[in-house]
């Protein structure tokens, strides 16, 4: 009895060692980590099978041999791989929480299956479950659409929160959704009562760092609007400057992070099961969605918006300038922005129009169309969501942009780039937009490039051709395009097009009889033409000669070297036929993976031939030292057929 207390003691000191060892090789083996609660678990596993082996074979037993403990260790290695394999195949690591954050994940989860049921009440209540978008041309696909679209937006605003958003979101998305999604989603409106005004006070009274008055002289209470975000409220400085304070809804953030999870998950679900999700792209367009709102969430960063379209808007003449509202940096936090209070009506209000002449909205949508566009080629920061409601019209006639949530940053390439594209697109230059958009973007390998750039000669010609009237189905039918022929669309181009988009419905309630095409035909115009007075090309080549003086200063030493190299019979050319990183790890990955299927067969034929042999001393009554071996060299064999099943499995879960 003492003996075999004697040995489970030893294969217990075994174990941690093994244990130890396991943590450390885990990577190597499996190419995961593993961690502690899942190494703890393997080790007692496969001590367990180790014990059952020694209640077989060793204990009340005489003699006891040390021949039988490497294959003790190797049982042990053995089932302990086997169960790392299968939970890793069945639950990956980082798939579960740490056991110290099961009863907050058991409470989210508690949180997020409530709502899930909610939003899947809303959703079959408004008769969405059965939804299959059509692409039918014909009256009844578009009347059947249009009711789609209605179910979509009464469940969206039913739902409230995050999903408000993602349906607004939606409908700027000309390039994924028809028309009649886009034109319903439009009208989606927030229905959220104010947050109590207790809540809202200690909110702002943490985030400023001391009661409201000390900031403020007086702080209307009611707000002005309410969202499912935020809600405005109107106030006065200590120094007396009238401004709205805009402040985050109290406990908002964690709601918010439950229904993006439910989104990530409703996507992931339609792109897995429904043609037209996969077309979607609806995951990318959760994640999208996701990094957004993440966004929208702290207002330092629409602070650092509002500091950065000031900037530029600054520089800008006076025919093309739009107003930014200032704002306060010491009372702006990440939940809290103190801004001017602009007096006046949105552009969605009929009162903002009604006092100004034809003559005069026509002059306000060039103006306002001639600072989108300076503000993407020239200044590299502009609004990308210029919809009605975020405009206003004071009562001087001067246009004022709001909610700078939503803001493109293009660097000076970009600039370039996407100004060749809008500025070609607006002439009808058929064959420099074709240059400029495929030059913008990657094509694949098996496309017809010819044809393509008949496709698009086509579509400027039949769009922008004589007597067109560009609309915001231009846009889309060029996205489309683009996506039919299976070309992603740079996410910086998209969001371009898609602020130009946006702003033509804009144009169209500010001036209905509003010609964009020509006046943005006449913009292009003047662009490519103060392009050849003396000061811009100064400009122009001294840029171009700056760029390229380190190229100029380099070519001598390499011509020298090259000369030299032929004249010495050194010249070579080296070609790497695996010069792609995921080239070399494709390869490398197949050779291992073949490798060890062959030395696992290899290693299973030998164990067998030498547990059917009757040759070699007895050990043990029962075994002898060949069908030892054969059983060590069956523990080799099982290693590397479950090494072989994990990468088999995980290449498939990877695709």
């Amino acid at each position: 009895m003492g003996d075999v207390l004697l040995n489970i003691l030893l294969m217990l000191v075994l174990t941690i060692a093994f244990m130890i060892v396991l943590s450390r090789v885990g990577n190597r083996f499996l190419g995961v980590h593993i961690g502690f609660v899942r190494l703890v678990l393997a080790g007692l596993i496969g001590l367990a099978a180790e014990l059952g082996f020694e209640s077989a074979f060793v204990w009340g037993k005489q003699d006891y041999s040390l021949a039988l403990l490497p294959l003790q260790i190797g049982i042990v290695f053995l089932v302990a791989i086997a169960f790392l394999v299968i939970a890793e195949l069945l639950v990956p690591s980082g798939s579960l929480p740490r056991p110290d954050r099961w009863i907050p994940s058991l409470k989210a989860q508690a949180s997020r299956t409530r709502r899930y049921a909610e939003v899947s009440r809303i959703a079959v209540r408004n008769g969405l479950v059965a939804v299959r978008p059509t692409a039918d041309r014909s009256t009844a696909g578009r009347t059947e659409r249009a009711q789609q679209a209605r179910a979509l937006r009464g469940a969206l605003e039913e739902a409230g929160g995050a999903f408000v958003k993602l349906g607004q979101l939606l409908s700027t998305r000309n390039d994924l959704l028809p028309q009649e999604y886009l034109d319903e989603l439009a009208r989606l409106q927030q229905r959220v009562a104010p947050a109590p005004w207790p809540d809202v006070r200690t909110l702002l009274e943490t985030e400023l760092g001391g009661p409201l008055e000390q900031f403020f002289s007086s702080f209307d209470q009611t707000p002005l609007a309410a969202a499912s975000i935020g809600q405005v409220h109107r106030a006065t400085l200590i120094a007396g400057q009238s401004v709205a304070v805009k402040v985050q809804r109290p406990g908002i953030v964690p709601l918010v992070e439950r229904d993006l999870d439910i989104v990530r998950r409703l996507a992931t679900r339609f792109e897995q099961t429904t043609t037209w999700g996969q077309d979607l792209g609806a995951r990318d367009l959760a994640e999208s969605f996701a990094e957004s709102l993440h966004d929208e969430l702290d207002y330092r960063i629409e602070a650092g918006n509002m500091t950065a379209m000031a900037e530029t808007q600054a520089r800008h003449p006076a025919s093309e300038r739009v107003g930014i509202p200032a704002h306060f940096p010491e009372l702006c936090t990440s939940k809290v922005l103190v801004l001017e209070l602009v007096e006046g009506d949105t552009l969605s209000d009929s009162r903002a129009l009604d006092a100004h002449s034809d003559a005069e909205r026509a002059a306000l949508a060039t103006r306002l169309l001639r600072s989108t566009l300076t503000q993407i080629l020239d200044d590299g920061v502009f609004h990308a969501d210029l919809h009605p409601g975020n405009i206003i019209l004071r009562s001087d006639g001067e246009l004022v942009l709001l909610d700078f949530g939503s803001v493109g940053r293009l660097d000076s390439e970009l600039r370039a780039q996407i100004g060749g594209v809008l500025l070609a697109f607006y002439r009808g230059d058929a064959g420099a937009f074709a240059d400029a958009l495929l030059g913008f973007v990657e094509l694949p390998d098996e496309i017809d490039e010819t044809a393509l750039r008949r496709q698009i000669g086509v579509f400027v010609a039949a769009k922008l051709g004589p007597g067109a009237s560009i609309d915001v189905t231009v846009f889309t039918e060029m996205m489309r395009m683009l996506t039919a022929n299976r070309i992603a669309v740079p996410s910086e181009l998209a969001l371009a097009f898609r602020a130009v988009a946006t702003l033509e419905g804009t144009l169209r309630r500010l001036s209905p009889t509003f010609d964009i095409l020509s006046e943005a035909s006449a913009y292009a115009s003047e662009r490519v033409t103060q392009g050849f007075n003396p000061t811009a090309m100064f400009t122009t080549l001294s840029d171009e000669v700056t760029a390229l003086l380190p190229i100029v200063r380099r070519i001598p030493r390499q011509i020298d070297r090259l000369t030299g190299a032929l004249a010495d019979g050194r010249l070579s050319v080296n070609v790497r036929l695996f010069a792609d990183r995921r080239d070399r790890e494709l390869i490398n990955g197949l050779v291992n993976l073949i490798a060890a299927t062959v030395l696992a067969a290899a290693f299973g034929i030998i164990a067998a031939m030498l547990l059917i042999s009757d040759g070699g001393p007895q050990i043990t009554p029962e075994l002898s030292l060949f069908q030892i071996f054969g059983y060590l060299v069956a523990v080799l064999s099982g290693l590397l057929t479950l090494r072989v099943l994990f990468d088999v499995f995980r290449i498939r879960q990877r695709h």
